[in-house]
């Protein structure tokens, strides 16, 4: 009988444990599949980087290169006019920042910027062994167009402005942020997490299951000690996620600092400090259920023993 009690108590005390383990997973993948596969995660991270004032003041030099480039490169120019057209670009390039369509450009670069990120991660996983790394490159045509509608009204009525096309072909401008890096998060790594948090459902459903498992097998004081012993293992595990998650992040943001204010070091240290409030928070949740299951077990565990004892008192 004893034997019996014993061993149900163990496989509660396994079940219950790898419910914490599953439903790591299931958390930690549902948040990687929402940040890659949908846009409001990306777009609530970098979207306030709109009003940042070292962004603004490094953009316009970024946006004032390509749309120049891409002017010369459709119409034939008088040399006369391509100092007075830099000079124009660059301002119409600030002038932009202070526009109404600039948030919505933002945006769109955002998104743009997503979806090219996961369209090459999805290649390169289709593709054999060796491939390059993949990184976020930040496609800045949008801005580049509305620059070209800023500069177009701003030369209304001049010499300049009557060469000028009412409308421009704006094909993609990359900037490449070179994050992540090969050397601390490979494509095909990457590739072979997000294959696995994409069946984050399965591992929520095995979670419950072994959960109720675990509660069903346990009988008396080893179900109340089993339930301690996995809400210890949610808080460690909590802290070794967080210090996972912090040690890849923390020599991206290293990298983005090591090149200055630039466009691409601002957009990766905004990513990878949104990222980590992103994936700290399921640890925050981990850590903190642990710690209320452990309480609760401990409380628990002494009502009962009161109860127990009370007997004997009387």
């Amino acid at each position: 009988m004893n034997i019996s009690r014993t061993a149900r108590n163990v496989v509660a005390c396994v079940f219950l444990l790898l419910s914490v383990l599953l439903g790591t997973i299931a958390m930690v993948g549902s948040k990687a599949v929402e940040l890659i596969d949908t846009p409001e995660p990306l777009q609530r991270i970098l979207a306030p980087l709109a009003v940042d004032p070292a962004l603004r003041q490094a953009l316009p030099q970024e946006l004032s290169a390509p749309l120049s480039a891409q002017i010369t490169e459709e119409i034939s120019l008088p040399s006369i006019f391509l100092i007075p057209l830099e000079k124009a670009t660059t301002i119409a390039a600030g002038a932009l920042l202070d526009t109404p369509s600039f948030a919505a450009s933002w945006e769109q670069t955002v998104e743009t910027s997503r979806a090219d990120f996961v369209s090459r991660l999805d290649a390169a996983a289709a593709a054999p062994e060796g491939t390059e790394q993949v990184s976020l490159r930040l496609d800045v045509a949008p801005l580049v167009g509305s620059g070209y509608e800023a500069l177009h009204s701003s030369l209304a009525g001049s010499r300049l402005g009557a060469l000028l096309p009412n409308t421009l072909n704006v094909p993609p401008a990359v900037l490449d942020t070179g994050w992540p890096q090969a050397s601390h998060l490979p494509t095909e790594t990457l590739n072979s997490w997000l294959a696995l948090a994409r069946g984050w459902g399965w591992f929520a459903a095995g979670a419950v299951l072994a959960a109720v498992l675990g509660l069903r097998s346990g009988i008396g004081a080893g179900r109340r000690t089993a339930l301690l012993i996995a809400g210890a293992a949610a808080v460690v595990l909590g802290g070794i996620v967080r210090a996972s998650f912090t040690s890849r992040l923390s020599t991206g943001t290293q990298d983005a600092s090591a090149q200055g204010t630039s466009v691409e070091s601002l957009v990766t240290t905004a990513l990878i400090t949104g990222l980590r409030s992103e994936l700290g928070s399921i640890t925050t949740i981990l850590i903190g259920g642990g710690v209320v299951v452990v309480l609760g077990s401990i409380g628990w565990l002494w009502a009962r023993s009161k109860v127990v004892d009370a007997p004997r008192a009387g």
